[in-house]
């Protein structure tokens, strides 16, 4: 027994090592616009925004709980889905991340590009030119096989915390005479829903911490605990950075995406700060950058092999099968990014767009986690959620119906690919008509 804990224990994180990781899990690009966006939407309801978010978050750390504890080895959401819904919609899975970072991620792209544009004075062009940059080096990088350590991306996401933090330190002053700004206010509860589906972003991967878990010293024991942490402090920390840009920065001059260099500047620490946040801020958007496409080249491989994208795409491996998985996510990005070219204030837009896609995604999970484990205090939780997102979806239909799209048509590629298999199966053995497909070919097409 003493041999067996001598063995195990040093190859897993305590709590306290764990921790940081986990915020560094959720904090993403977001934490450069997300507080601007929400104020510059939401006004002085944007704390009420920020609340709710952050407690729609609760029940779900409770279901992720019991997927960890059901799945130590962090399985993650797709398998959870197959287990309460079957592999008809456990297949959509892959495809809907697919179309959420086609989405997302040249959005966080021209964030990055706008904060280079902003420090140094220069023309919109510069903006396309850093996002296409930083969307091309990751592909390139990926190209060559090499991904980003998430060591080195969690050191990126806190030099950024750390910069925002002392930015919330200087703010503090003008809190005294500036809080009536993001006083709750029963004018304007109609912004509340679909500001809660924008700075649902903010959150969004928490299945991430389901594939940390594997880490853990104990992921049973440990999950809850960590999570609840790291949302705790996260939420905590966008709460006062919106508060620290909302009593500095008049909400008829905010900047929806840079704002936080507008808050720099009203603190007044001068070029060198600006200079500092936006260096981090690029920096921390390519490690982004790179960590997504290495995981949307895996799901278009999968999306591929499970027969829910061409065959082609799936090769025997190497930098020939890495190239094919590359291929569509790279044309997929150029059209995005040719779309906030020509209209880059749609880039906030965007994003809620893609966070409508993971509030779809976590449906399909609550759905599931519901049908498996029945009416219980925490499926009943997660059920409360499912109203609220629903609700959320419903009040932002412009930004939903991308997400319901990709979702149909995925649902009516697999109906029509099983109808033409159904089609092509010959009624005998003997029956089968020249040019029709031999029911093993059908059968191994499917796996």
């Amino acid at each position: 027994m003493t041999g067996t804990t001598h063995d195990t224990a040093p190859r897993g994180l305590t709590r306290r090592q764990a921790v940081p990781l986990a915020i560094g899990s959720i904090a993403g690009s977001g934490i450069l616009f997300l507080p601007s966006a929400v104020y510059g939407r939401a006004g002085h309801n944007s704390l009420l925004v920020w609340a709710l978010s952050t407690l729609l978050c609760l029940p779900m750390l409770l279901m992720f709980d019991d997927m960890v504890r059901a799945n130590p080895d962090g399985r993650g959401i797709e398998a959870f889905i197959r287990l309460g819904l079957g592999d008809v919609f456990a297949r959509c899975v892959p495809v809907m991340f697919i179309a959420l970072v086609v989405v997302g991620l040249p959005s966080g792209a021209f964030v990055a590009g706008r904060y280079v544009a902003q420090t140094f004075g220069m023309e919109r062009v510069t903006t396309i030119v850093i996002a296409v940059a930083v969307l091309v080096a990751a592909l390139l990088i990926n190209l060559a096989g090499v991904r980003a350590s998430t060591r080195v991306q969690t050191a990126a996401t806190w030099g950024l915390v750390l910069v925002a933090t002392v930015l919330l330190l200087s703010a503090a002053p003008s809190a005294r005479d500036g809080l009536h700004t993001v006083v709750p206010s029963t004018e304007g509860l109609g912004v509340v829903l679909p500001g809660v589906l924008l700075a649902f972003w903010a959150f969004a991967g928490f299945e991430n911490l389901t594939f940390l878990a594997r880490e853990f010293r104990d992921p049973e024991r440990d999950f809850l605990p960590v999570s609840s942490i790291a949302l705790t402090v996260y939420g905590v920390f966008t709460i006062l950075l919106t508060v620290a840009i909302a009593v500095t920065v008049p909400r008829d001059e905010v900047d929806q995406v840079v704002g936080l260099l507008q808050l720099v500047e009203a603190v007044g620490y001068g070029e060198a700060m600006l200079w500092a946040v936006t260096f981090i801020a690029c920096c921390a958007m390519l490690l982004n950058a790179i960590a997504w496409v290495w995981g949307v080249s895996r799901l278009t491989y999968d999306a591929a092999d499970n027969g829910m994208l061409p065959a082609a795409l799936v090769t025997s491996g190497g930098r020939r099968s890495r190239r094919r998985s590359l291929a569509l996510p790279a044309v997929l990005f150029s059209a995005t990014t040719v779309l906030l070219g020509f209209e880059p204030s749609l880039v906030v837009d965007t994003t809620a767009t893609a966070s409508a896609i993971f509030m779809l995604l976590y449906v399909l999970s609550i759905i599931s986690y519901l049908r498996v484990r029945g009416l219980t205090i925490r499926s009943g939780l997660n059920l409360v959620l499912l109203v609220v997102i629903a609700i959320s979806l419903v009040e932002s239909p412009q930004h939903a119906l991308y997400g319901v799209v990709v979702l149909l048509l995925a649902l009516g590629a697999q109906a029509f690919r099983r109808r033409g298999e159904g089609l092509a199966a010959p009624a005998a053995p003997d029956a089968a008509a020249p040019g029709r497909r031999a029911p093993e070919h059908a059968e191994g097409g499917d796996r």
